[in-house]
């Protein structure tokens, strides 16, 4: 056998399936690319609303300036199958929605609820489940073991949350009801300054989502118990304006591609949040 023939057709057989493979990768990107709005198009980017201080989920590393995290990778893949550059606007929580309705933003991922109240204002693709896990510091765990010891207790949560009414429903339905005293409610700006009202010792407990109750776990080891179920689980979903299917359906058929080709489950075995996953995305909670 010529082994320097041999040698130079492999290198071209690996050549051509290499130029097969970049072709194909690319006209998947234009076929996604060609069902964006044209408003999209012209700008040559999608503006994501987030909100950079929910570990795994998005956040930034003390000193740093990048934003890292399980939807900020999974928007990077999406922007990628569609063929088009995102662009992070960084804010607050409380003022995502208002930015989708004022156009400042395309859309948002931000670890934000799909729920029936939203949906009545906002189109979501629903891809990854969690809910509201309710959890202490570690010196009071041997008087707060389960949902009911919250009575009488100070709850620090964040007001722009639907951790805040999961909580006050569940006390009026489980407490107050029952002529126990209610769970004393003390609402805050952030997820941060609820547990920075616990540390401090101004309240007993919290709530946040189970996905982001293990991070802080793994961070701070032995420091936050969590009490009780998870209350009222629900997907989060990536939000859109109601007049604005066109960009919902685009994302929604690029993200489809990357459950099925696994970059979905990858993400989610990186950051270690895989018990959230979904078996696919929905819109709205059902398949299109």
């Amino acid at each position: 056998m010529n082994r320097k023939l041999f040698s130079k057709t492999a290198k071209t057989v690996v050549f051509i399936l290499a130029t097969f493979f970049i072709m194909k990768s690319t006209a998947m990107a234009a076929d996604y690319s060609s069902t964006l709005p044209e408003s999209v198009k012209a700008k040559g980017k999608i503006i994501i609303g987030i909100n950079g201080i929910f570990p795994p989920m998005e956040f930034k590393e003390p000193g740093k300036d990048e934003l890292i995290g399980f939807d900020v990778d999974l928007a990077k893949a999406i922007g990628q199958k569609l063929g088009i550059d995102i662009v992070f606007d960084d804010q607050k929580f409380d003022q995502l929605i208002n930015s989708i309705n004022t156009k400042r933003v395309d859309m948002v991922i931000s670890g934000i609820s799909d729920t029936e109240v939203r949906r009545k204002t906002l189109d979501f693709i629903d891809y990854f489940n969690s809910g509201t896990q309710c959890f202490t510091m570690k010196a009071h765990a041997e008087t707060i073991k389960d949902l009911a010891d919250l009575s009488g207790k100070t709850f620090a949560v964040s007001a722009a949350t639907d951790y805040l009414t999961t909580m006050q429903q569940w006390s009026h339905d489980n407490l107050e009801t029952k002529g126990r005293e209610a769970i004393k409610i003390l609402a805050v700006d952030s997820e941060a300054t609820a547990r920075l009202q616990m540390i401090q010792g101004r309240a007993q407990a919290s709530a946040i989502s189970p996905e982001v109750l293990g991070w802080l776990s793994k961070e701070n080891p032995g420091q936050f118990v969590p009490v009780g179920p998870v209350l009222r689980p629900d997907p989060y979903g990536i939000c859109f304006a109601k007049d604005n299917s066109q960009l919902r359906d685009a994302v929604y058929a690029a993200l489809k591609e990357l459950f099925a080709n696994g970059t979905y489950q990858n993400l989610l075995a990186k950051w270690e949040i895989s018990t959230g996953a979904l078996t696919e995305p929905l819109i709205n909670g059902q398949r299109p």
